[in-house]
């Protein structure tokens, strides 16, 4: 859209007025050569004065059209800029709207999440528990199988132990009968018992005639006895028992200045103690 522009005054109309006025006023002083007085003179004046003022008349004219037409559209844009900030307060009118709607829901999902917390909480605590009594009721579980499998190990630990111990039994004394074919079938017998036993983690130790008594290793049938230094074993009473690589029992030994025979029943064991026998009795 152009822009909108003052009217144009014609200026050949004032043009011919100020040449006509000038005209009147250069007859006057032609006329009055010989007497140029007061009066001639005001009438050249006034026609030179009313000359330039019909001359610059349409300037001024245009240049108050310009100034109204200019202020005519500083109204019309302080108008349009009053109307937009009409429609800018509109627009902040409803965006207040909105933003109150945005803080309502807001608020609601807060109070929803925070009731989603509590439930989450809530069932955290819940599993949390869950999980610590299932923990403990697998706890007790494996406690009681670990204490069974131990029993049960001990139980075969000490069948398998006291096997060896009767088939070394059985070997001194087929040893003693003197018959090589008898000794030779209870050695092979012994070594096949002994093979079982080691793929158990049962290990049998026996000690070689001749060999140095070693208190870390061997022990007497009388655990009161206390060997000489560099004593040397003619025999043996009881193998040696380990399991696992834990002695179960040492080596019970015959050293020299003993009479070799066979090991007592409570060979290896401890001794009870007088308390116990005291019980015993009473």
């Amino acid at each position: 859209m152009s822009e909108s522009s003052a009217p144009k005054i014609e200026k050949w109309p004032f043009i011919v007025g100020d040449v006509a006025l000038l005209i009147m006023a250069w007859l006057v002083y032609y006329h009055s050569e010989t007497s140029f007085d007061g009066l001639e003179a005001f009438w050249c004046f006034a026609c030179v004065a009313a000359g330039a003022w019909v001359m610059v008349l349409p300037f001024l004219k245009e240049f108050q059209a310009q100034a109204d037409l200019t202020e005519a559209k500083e109204l019309a844009a302080s108008v349009e800029k009053i109307s937009s900030v009409d429609a800018i307060a509109k627009q902040i009118e409803s965006a207040t709207e909105q933003w109150l709607h945005v803080e309502d829901r807001a608020n609601e999902i807060n109070a929803a999440s925070r009731e989603i917390a509590g439930k989450i909480n809530a069932e955290a605590r819940e599993f949390t528990e869950f999980l610590q009594k299932a923990n403990d009721t697998e706890k007790n579980h494996l406690r009681l199988e670990v204490d069974k499998l131990g029993r049960a190990q001990g139980d075969w630990v000490k069948v398998v132990t006291g096997m060896l111990d009767h088939v070394f039994a059985l070997n001194q004394a087929g040893r003693q009968s003197g018959k090589e074919a008898l000794i030779k079938q209870l050695d092979n017998f012994q070594a096949a018992c002994r093979d079982v036993a080691r793929r158990v983690g049962v290990v049998t130790h026996e000690p070689k005639p001749e060999e140095g008594f070693d208190a870390g290793k061997h022990q007497l049938r009388d655990p009161e006895a206390e060997p000489e230094v560099g004593a040397k074993i003619i025999g043996i009473a009881a193998q040696g028992l380990s399991h696992q690589g834990q002695v179960l029992r040492k080596a019970v030994v015959v050293i020299e200045g003993e009479e070799p025979g066979q090991a007592p029943p409570d060979a290896g064991k401890p001794k009870p103690k007088a308390k116990a026998k005291a019980k015993k009795k009473a």
